[in-house]
């Protein structure tokens, strides 16, 4: 994908989010899609956010288990961006319409206490840089569609 194109994908899903309507695969449109081209996608979202106003929380790594990633094609787990916007406070009241098509899944957070980063880094510099581990509730949303209702393909 060239970056006009990540940037086009990345307006279309801002779209999607604003009038909390899905859109179809973004694989279909783009079939040579690569993990990079993905992450290059969320950066311009960042970008777009950001000039919004809206701030980086946290980061969430995904599709940490074997299965999950066999069944989506990868080999290694997704990283992508929590915004201040998706943080609800425990007793808050989560407003109704605010997801398109919700699911709750029990995640482990790490309370981070100073950053962490690099190709380098280790499990014990992971632990340092911990202050506490909590259960959360995640509240998972898509503006993609899971299944393109023409050919019943799935998201990759």
């Amino acid at each position: 994908m060239t970056p006009e194109e990540h940037a086009s994908a990345a307006a279309v899903l801002l779209r999607a989010e604003e009038t909390m309507t899905q859109i179809g695969l973004l694989s279909l449109a783009h079939p040579n899609m690569t993990m990079d081209d993905a992450y290059a996608i969320q950066n311009e979202l960042l970008s777009a956010k950001i000039a919004r106003g809206r701030q980086v929380a946290g980061w969430k790594i995904g599709l940490t288990s074997k299965a999950m990633q066999a069944a989506l094609n990868i080999d290694v787990p997704d990283s992508g961006i929590l915004f201040d916007d998706m943080e609800f406070a425990n007793g808050s009241e989560v407003p109704a319409g605010r997801f398109i098509q919700p699911r709750i899944e029990a995640e482990i957070a790490f309370i981070m206490k100073n950053a962490v980063g690099g190709q380098d880094v280790t499990r014990e510099d992971v632990l340092s840089a911990t202050e506490c581990v909590a259960p959360v509730l995640e509240i998972l949303d898509t503006r993609i569609q899971r299944a393109d209702p023409a050919s019943g393909r799935t998201r990759i």
